[in-house]
């Protein structure tokens, strides 16, 4: 029973961090207001992959290990912010690049898009996956919230539970977020304000890089 309290003490802590807006949040905004609700589902999925496989490393120890070895974290850390900026760059573009035929093509925009192909899902799958990984505040917050929460001596269950509940939180979370951004209503209001929402996506964006290379 007490396992069972510490498993939904660590879920109420993620579930904090969870609705924090941060870079998965912006990064699957994003790719869900192109219009396919599909796309937005990938990149939840590979967000749900990332924080799981940072849980993972936290129990396993290897994140401890990389907050140690500073050249290593550093590296992902740099890495991280500069994808961060780069892709926030291509929005604030977007966003003050003037496209003539949006208004006239708004109407039948949503009717007209192409199906989707697996390499479109593959590039937002990792999209997703590699805004999560390449985020190394992830392995130090699981290796605070684990090693103020683990019990001393857990059962083999308890660790399966956690990273299936951090599965099942981040990918249900973030995909709830594909949904409402991919909805048609929401749809119809991008189009008449894609240029300041992807100006202002681009500008959080970057300045969520330009934070993450700042903090040590």
């Amino acid at each position: 029973m007490h396992d069972f309290i510490t498993l939904i003490q660590i879920a109420a802590v993620y579930s904090l961090a969870l609705v924090s807006p941060g870079p998965n949040f912006f990064m699957v905004t994003q790719l869900s207001l192109g219009g396919q609700r599909a796309l937005g589902v990938a990149s939840a999925f590979g967000v749900g992959v990332g924080s799981t496989l940072w849980a993972a490393l936290a129990m396993l120890g290897f994140a401890t290990v990389l907050q140690r070895i500073d050249w290593l974290y550093n590296g992902v850390r740099i890495a991280g912010a500069l994808y961060l900026v780069w892709f926030g760059i291509k929005l604030v573009r977007s966003g003050a690049r003037r496209d003539p035929a949006a208004a006239s093509a708004a109407s039948v925009a949503a009717a007209t898009l192409p199906p989707a192909s697996r390499l479109d899902y593959l590039r937002t799958w990792r999209a997703g996956l590699f805004t999560c990984l390449t985020n190394p505040k992830g392995c130090v917050f699981w290796t605070s919230v684990f090693a103020a929460m683990l019990p001393a001596h857990p059962p083999l269950w308890f660790y399966g539970a956690v990273l299936a509940t951090v599965a099942a939180m981040s990918f249900g979370w973030h995909c709830s977020i594909a949904f409402l951004f991919a909805d048609d209503r929401t749809q119809r209001g991008y189009r008449r304000l894609r240029r300041p929402i992807d100006a202002f996506c681009g500008v959080a964006l970057v300045g969520l890089g330009v934070k993450l290379a700042a903090d040590r």
